[in-house]
């Protein structure tokens, strides 16, 4: 599988001279799906939806901009992977799972529109695969 093109439309090169995916693409793609999600929601008129479902793609997105982060710092070493890594893995679920917890538990957001957010990590990447099998094929 071929890298992705950075913003010139070159593929992105590695610190050791080799190209390297880029996770942006999939970030853009979570972004694009929470805007899907949001507008369909305004389009249903289900408007007090709306707050939740914007705080779950904001966690969501987060979430996913988190694991970029900590991915590239673990395997920036050259081929080993750093034992903070794990740390720092752990941690961000820990805190994922207690942020969640605490909108659900504080009945500030409708609950279905938080979990429509939430979703757009998944739709968001899915769109990614999809998208990356369809260029492949075309290849």
């Amino acid at each position: 599988m071929e890298p992705e093109p950075a913003a010139g439309g070159r593929p992105q090169a590695g610190k050791d001279g080799t190209e390297s995916l880029s996770l942006r693409s999939a970030e853009r793609k979570i972004l694009l799906s929470a805007g899907v999600i949001l507008a369909g929601i305004a389009v249903a008129g289900r408007f007090r939806m709306l707050p939740g479902a914007a705080c779950g793609a904001a966690i969501a997105y987060g979430n996913f901009f988190l694991i970029r982060k900590i991915l590239e710092k673990a395997f920036s070493g050259g081929g080993t992977i750093r034992k903070e890594f794990v740390v720092q893995y752990v941690l961000k679920f820990l805190g994922l799972v207690a942020v969640v917890y605490l909108v659900i538990r504080s009945g500030w957001f409708d609950a279905l529109g938080f979990l429509l957010g939430l979703s757009c990590l998944f739709l968001g990447i899915l769109l990614e695969g999809l998208t990356r099998a369809a260029a492949e094929k075309i290849r």
